[in-house]
This record gives structure tokens, sequence and C-alpha cells, in this order.
């Protein structure tokens, strides 16, 4: 089986996996009211790229805890929102990476988020790709090492306190 067929093959569980989340959130208050405002977030992120990145996770990081849910749940509801969000102009690990970020944040975990790039072989046309992932204490957060491995820390924020001059 190839690469191409295994990725196929999972998106249909994937998609039921998140389908499950989004139900389970509609029927539990807490989670219902964060399912509406993960929405809402995912949906106002495009027009934020209108600003500077560093002005723009700024603005994005929560200034208080407010989120009193284990962050496993919302992980999972962030992804959801994040995979049927589908007409977003943001690819899909931008969108899931940021969702996290801020609801990551808003619950108390201190995550870090790492914009990442490197050269496409010439096989996937070249040029250059992207990815964006979580940090948490160093260590990539809930993040498969091949989804990042490959990829050149390009900006982290906020930045890490023991990089700066």
């Amino acid at each position: 089986m190839s690469t191409a067929d295994g990725a196929a093959s999972g998106r249909p569980a994937r998609a039921f996996r998140h389908g499950q989340t989004i139900l389970h959130s509609l029927l539990h208050p807490a989670h219902r009211r964060l399912l509406r405002q993960t929405i809402a977030l995912s949906a106002r992120l495009p027009a934020l790229f209108d600003l500077p990145l560093p002005e723009m996770m700024a603005r994005l990081t929560p200034t208080q805890t407010d989120l009193p849910l284990p962050p496993d749940d919302i992980r999972r509801l962030a992804d959801a929102v994040a995979a049927w969000h589908f007409w977003s102009p943001l690819g899909i690990c931008l969108r899931r990476s940021l969702l996290r970020y801020v609801l990551l944040r808003r619950a108390g975990l201190p995550v870090q988020i790492v914009f990442g790039a490197r050269l496409k072989t010439p096989t996937e046309g070249g040029g250059l790709g992207g990815h964006a992932w979580l940090v948490l204490q160093g260590q990539p957060y809930h993040e498969d090492p091949a989804n990042y491995t490959a990829f050149v820390e390009m900006y982290r924020y906020p930045p890490d306190p023991k990089c700066a001059a």
C-alpha cells in the first residue's frame, strides 16, 4: 500500500472521529460554548494575516486563563473545527496550530507555536513548503515527528527567552 493510499484510508476514520467530537460538544453546554467560540475564531483567522506575524500573534495570545476544560478535550475540539472548516484559505496545519495555541493558552498551558519551512522535492513540485506546530516545554505537543522533522524553524511565538540576545 502506498503512502497516498494509507492517507486516503485514514481520512474517513479522522472525519468520523472529528464528527464525534463536534457531536459530543453539541451535547454538553461548556463544550458547546467553546465550539461556537472556536468556529468564530477559525472564521476570523484569515483576516488577521494582513498584520505582521508578531503583531498577529500578540493579538491572538490570550491575556487570561478562562477555559477550565481538560487540554485533551480542547485539542480534540480545535482539531475537529480545523478539519471541518475546509473552506478556509489557510492550510489545515496552520488552522489547527493557531486554534490549539489560542485555546490551550486560555486553559493555562504555556504552549508556543512554531512556524517552519522546507524545500520541497522535485516530485512534490519544488518550491517552499510550510508547516506550523506547537511545542510545550521545548518538545513538540501532540505532533507526529514525520510532520515537523524536515522543517527548519523560522519563527516561534512567544519567543523563547533563553534564545534572546
